[in-house]
Parts: structure tokens; sequence; C-alpha cells
């Protein structure tokens, strides 16, 4: 039984450097996985509730799109100007 404990434990450190490709996000443009998180930024909330709100920025290495992500929503498509506004209204 020692033995078979020692192939879980070579498995593991064998599985360890693909680990990124795996957990990372599908592009909803093209269903690729090699959606990149570009920056996650503060920003003032509308509700009175919280004071701030986070939204983090994506984009895809395969098709270009762009995409945000405002607390832990789903993800929406995005533009570059939007991109831009975003990041000039963040807390810093």
């Amino acid at each position: 039984m020692k033995d078979l404990h020692w192939v879980f434990i070579f498995a593991a450190i064998l599985i360890t450097p693909f680990l990124p490709a795996l957990i990372r996000s599908k592009c909803p443009g093209c269903g690729k996985r090699n959606l990149q998180s570009l920056d996650t930024l503060k920003l003032h909330a509308d509700a009175p509730a919280s004071p701030y709100t986070y939204i983090t920025l994506y984009r895809c290495d395969k098709c270009g799109k762009l995409f945000k992500r405002t607390k832990s929503g789903s993800l929406q498509e995005s533009t570059a100007e939007e991109h831009n506004m975003i990041a000039e209204a963040a807390i810093k």
C-alpha cells in the first residue's frame, strides 16, 4: 500500500505545471481556454450598502475580445473604450 502512496505523490508533482492551463476560464466568444485576467479595479459603487465595487477586466488571447466581470457575476462583453473609462475611474 505504501508504494501506491508514492505513485499518487509522483502524479501530483507531475500534474502541477499543467494546472494553470486546466483552471483557466473559457472565453464566451470562442469557447477556448485562453481568457487572461488583465486587472481588477476598485470603483465607487452606486448602492449605499457597500461603498465600493470591484470590476475585473479580461481579454481572450485567441479571438481578441474584451470582457468584464462585476464582483463575482457573469462575464459581459466589453470594448476597449469601456476598459479605458473603467481604468480612469478606478480608485488608486
